[in-house]
């Protein structure tokens, strides 16, 4: 019945046939003019209001209030008092809304439950817009949080790119806005609140993300994220053995060899990585090195002084890399050295982009229910309300 979803009111009368009408009253009467303020009212009789509410026994249901229309003595404007559940102006109750709104969240069309209530197909869509944006700003945060991952995504073709801010510690979007340059992104920057409380922000080795962070986030540590680095080692790596054994190009069994790590690598994979060896001996030490390079950069929850250590490790594997002789493995090493500090505070800071990189899955699953977005900002308030 309708005490059990709307609480304020008193059931007057009940009617199953033709159809299911539940006569109810208003509990509480309206105190104070909704315009002004004022307690002195003067009652100008009954008011009744008719709205659809949750179905009844599989029977669409409607819901008539008695209630009052007041006029105030004071400001000489009427009004109708304010009523549980029920919105002015709105034709259904609060709780058939958010029904509608879960229903079509969990992936029922528009056009299904327009006909299964009875209403326009436009209905349904203005019901998940509106609570979208409600729960958007619920959701969404007003000062920056203390630890960021920015990284971008793809849209469809007018709007190619657009960036992520996540919140790394609570595991949720914080906003979204187009673009992934310094002149896109320059506006919403500059009207983002609490810049100055951010200390750590993950990003992957972008140099333009980079620079923007040190211009809008100056008391925040960049951190590199730690699967960017691995595959950056792992293409340049890869492409020098390319070109010691041109033919991994269409053996890419071999190819599969040299990419997986050796703990992982089963008792007949090791037999095929060996007898590999045995026919392309160049290829060993540059496994060798990968496996060393991509163990030390995995190395993960250590203190300052155990990262002290690990830094002329980090600095034996570049120099390596730079008297190899190979343009690849020295373009692989000035890349390291340009991020080393970033690098270096991976070992320290646990938390990484793979957050990120999860709500961009659920982000273009987002995009593919509603078949692209047209409009950035509902775009950005469908993200808020489900990832935020």
């Amino acid at each position: 019945m309708i005490e059990l979803t709307m609480k304020g009111y008193r059931v007057l009368r009940f009617q199953s046939k033709p159809e299911v009408v539940v006569e109810v009253e208003a509990v509480e009467h309206a105190e104070v003019c909704l315009c002004c303020g004022a307690s002195r009212l003067h009652s100008k009789g009954r008011y009744e209001r008719r709205v659809r509410h949750l179905d009844l026994w599989k029977e669409p249901t409607q819901v008539l209030v008695r209630c009052r229309r007041y006029r105030c003595c004071a400001c000489k404007k009427t009004f109708v008092q304010p009523l549980p559940g029920i919105l002015p102006g709105r034709h259904s109750t609060e709780p058939l809304r958010e029904h509608l709104y879960q229903q079509h969240h969990d992936g029922i069309c528009a056009s299904v439950l327009a006909h299964r209530q009875g209403i326009g197909q436009a209905t349904v869509g203005r019901i998940y817009a509106q609570f979208t944006e409600r729960k958007a700003r619920e959701r969404m945060s007003l000062d920056c949080p203390r630890i960021l991952g920015i990284d971008e995504h793809s849209l469809h073709k007018k709007q190619r790119f657009a960036t992520t801010f996540c919140d790394l510690k609570n595991r949720r979007v914080f906003d979204l806005a187009p673009g992934k340059s310094q002149a896109d992104l320059h506006h919403f920057l500059s009207q983002l609140r609490g810049r100055d409380r951010v200390r750590v922000v993950c990003i992957d080795l972008s140099n333009s993300y980079r620079a923007l962070i040190e211009r809008w986030f100056p008391r925040a540590m960049i951190v590199a994220d730690r699967f960017h680095v691995v595959q950056v080692v792992m293409r340049h790596l890869l492409g020098i053995a390319r070109q010691v054994y041109p033919q991994l190009a269409w053996k890419r069994a071999g190819l599969n060899l040299l990419r997986t790590r050796a703990d992982r690598l089963t008792s007949e994979q090791r037999l095929a990585l060996a007898e590999l060896f045995a026919q392309q001996p160049a290829l060993q030490p540059i496994y060798e090195l990968k496996e060393k390079l991509c163990a030390l950069l995995c190395i993960k929850k250590q203190t300052a002084r155990e990262c002290r250590l690990l830094i002329p490790q980090l600095f034996d594997l570049i120099h390596t890399l730079k008297t190899s002789g190979f343009e690849l493995a020295q373009t692989l090493a000035n890349t390291l050295l340009a991020w080393q500090e970033p690098i270096a505070r991976m070992w320290r800071f646990t938390r990484n982009n793979a957050i990120t990189e999860g709500f961009h899955r659920k982000m273009k699953l987002i995009q593919r229910r509603a078949y692209g977005f047209r409009n950035f900002n509902n775009y950005r308030l469908r993200v808020i309300a489900q990832c935020g």
